[in-house]
């Protein structure tokens, strides 16, 4: 898992007042008029979201995380299908209708880009889903050549939750793999999984190879075994290995990946495993030092952008969200001793 905006290029405060203008402007006045209603039943409720509004749409996740719980406090737990069918959660899903958000398409022609999920997508500058890191998730909108962006997954899902529907960082885009396939309707929350807007799996929790009984990676002197670099990857698989001493971090990173498959799906990237194999018998240390001394000021400004050449990836954690399989590169390179 990448965390999104690692390298801080987006001013995420910008984002969250445009997101709220639009809230305002388009789902605040529903409330409004809800709440005004005389002797309507659950009028607390409404007018806690009203009290709280602006923290609904733009708080934090552990804004978020306190709003849910001040709510069940109140007796408000959407979790039947009986709970489903109740005025309070009708209303609920029409104040914050998801589908007015993603069906705001971007207009060419206007000098102010219409807010929508289009937007919101493009420009938090999302382009590789950061619950996997396998697929690309780019944005496009045009009239002639048709439509598309990633998905977006709702952390804290949106029909239990629906007055989270819209909150700003609730909405994760992402691809439609890990949202529709995998994930689906499944709880999330900050004690049982990983939140892509606060943490990422990063150095705690790592791509490793792990050799299969009567495989070794390098001989006594060092040196790769022939058979990987002819072979397929039968010799070895790909595993996540923790590095940290938080046992409940621990237990949340676990969780995430078994959420999303990642083992069973990185396992099917052996191939691309193979070829940094060959490239760490390539490229030793003293041959990228050559290329670097040769094209120095012309192609290169320093040794991690040859790395990053030579492995057509990138190999810094604030970059890992710029290209697919850009962490397994960059964990399995360290493990191979390409990258320092």
């Amino acid at each position: 898992m990448i965390k999104i905006n690692a390298d801080r290029k987006v001013n995420l405060k910008e984002l969250e007042k445009k997101h709220l203008d639009y809230m305002k402007a388009y789902h605040l006045p529903k409330l409004q008029s809800i709440t005004g209603i005389k002797r309507i039943r659950n009028k607390g409720i409404y007018l806690y979201l009203l009290n709280h509004f602006d923290e609904l749409v733009t708080g934090e996740p552990d804004v978020l995380r306190k709003i849910i719980i001040d709510i069940q406090k109140m007796g408000v737990v959407f979790d039947s299908k009986s709970s489903k069918k109740t005025k309070l959660y009708k209303d609920l899903l029409e104040v914050f209708k998801y589908n007015d958000f993603v069906t705001r398409y971007p207009n060419p022609a206007s000098a102010t880009p219409v807010w929508g999920a289009y937007t919101f997508v493009a420009e938090l500058g999302v382009t590789v889903c950061p619950y996997c890191n396998r697929q690309y998730i780019f944005t496009l909108c045009d009239s002639h050549t048709g439509k598309t962006r990633g998905s977006i997954d709702h952390f804290y899902k949106k029909s239990t939750y629906p007055y989270l529907a819209l909150s700003f960082y609730n909405l994760i885009p992402s691809c439609k793999l890990c949202n529709s396939d995998l994930k689906g309707n499944k709880e999330f929350s900050l004690d049982t999984h990983v939140h892509p807007f606060l943490e990422e799996f990063g150095e705690a929790y790592t791509f490793s190879l792990k050799m299969r009984p009567g495989f070794t990676l390098f001989n006594r002197k060092g040196e790769c075994q022939i058979d990987f670099l002819l072979g397929s990857g039968d010799e070895f698989d790909i595993e996540l290995k923790s590095n940290t001493p938080d046992n409940k971090f621990e237990d949340r990173l676990k969780n995430s990946a078994d959420i999303f498959k990642l083992k069973e799906l990185y396992n099917m990237h052996k191939d691309y495993v193979v070829e940094l194999i060959k490239k760490s018998v390539m490229y030793p240390d003293s041959r990228i030092d050559e290329l670097l001394h040769q094209y120095q000021g012309k192609l290169f400004t320093s040794r991690v952008d040859v790395i990053q050449t030579l492995l057509s990836n990138y190999v810094q954690s604030a970059h890992l969200d710029k290209r697919i399989l850009a962490k397994l590169s960059r964990d399995i390179s360290r493990e191979l001793g390409i990258v320092n």
